[in-house]
């Protein structure tokens, strides 16, 4: 469990630092020239292709877990920050 107390910098560091992730689905599509369209080669191995839907599904739902997560922390006052363009 987090912190309730976990400053801004400290999230904003954590959040930089996770790594780019490598899907292959997005490499499968990547390597296609741009007239080829969406869809893949006939060519290609129906395992190759499984195998990259079924990572996009998983990192998607991981997404939506972390994302669900992150809506649950505590809010984090801007006590250093001043906008004066929205006082009341």
């Amino acid at each position: 469990m987090i912190a309730n107390n976990f400053a801004l910098e400290s999230l904003r560091e954590c959040l930089a630092n996770v790594p780019p992730v490598e899907l292959k689905g997005m490499a499968l599509l990547r390597e296609r020239p741009p007239q080829a369209g969406f869809f893949p080669p006939l060519d290609m191995p129906r395992a190759v292709i499984a195998e990259a839907v079924t990572e996009i599904v998983a990192y998607t739902q991981r997404s939506q877990h972390a994302a669900a997560q992150i809506a649950k922390l505590a809010p984090i006052p801007l006590t250093t920050i001043s906008l004066l363009d929205y006082g009341l």
